[in-house]
C-alpha cells in the first residue's frame, strides 16, 4: 500500500509515518474484517469484546509506504502542520473495494466485503 500525504510541516517524521501506516491498516480492517454483529432476537451485540472481533495487524499488510509531500500550511496552524492520522484511512476502503471489483467484476457496496457477498453475484461457471 502507498499513501502520499500533503500534511503540512512534519514535526516528527517517524511518528507521522507510523500514524499513517496504522490508519491504512485500520482502513483495510474496516473494508474486509470489522463487523458489528447484533442478535436481533435479543438486541445484544454478539461480538461485544475484542476476543471475537477481527482486526488486522501490521503483519497482515507487510508492504506499506508513506510519502509526505513537502509543504508548509500557514493557514492550518501557527506551526504550519496538520494532523496525519485521518489521511491514511480516508481512501483505503474505496481502494480495496475497487481492487476487488477489478479482480472479480462484482461491486460490493457494504462493508465488510466478505466472500459470501461476492459469491452470490459471480457469474455461473
Amino acid at each position: 500500500m502507498l499513501a502520499v500525504c500533503a500534511a503540512g510541516r512534519i514535526l516528527n517524521p517517524k511518528a507521522a509515518r507510523s500514524q499513517v501506516i496504522g490508519a491504512m491498516t485500520m482502513g483495510v480492517g474496516a473494508a474486509l474484517m470489522e463487523d458489528l454483529a447484533v442478535d436481533k432476537r435479543h438486541g445484544l451485540f454478539i461480538n461485544h469484546d475484542l476476543a471475537g472481533y477481527e482486526v488486522p495487524v501490521h503483519a497482515d499488510i507487510p508492504h506499506q509506504e508513506v510519502v509526505f509531500l513537502e509543504e508548509a500550511d500557514a493557514i492550518s496552524s501557527p506551526m504550519k502542520a496538520k494532523g496525519v492520522g485521518e489521511l491514511g484511512i480516508c481512501g483505503v476502503g474505496a481502494a480495496v473495494a475497487n481492487a476487488i471489483y477489478n479482480a472479480t467484476g462484482v461491486r460490493v457496496r457494504h462493508y465488510p466485503i466478505t466472500l459470501n457477498k461476492l459469491i452470490e453475484h459471480l457469474p455461473p461457471v
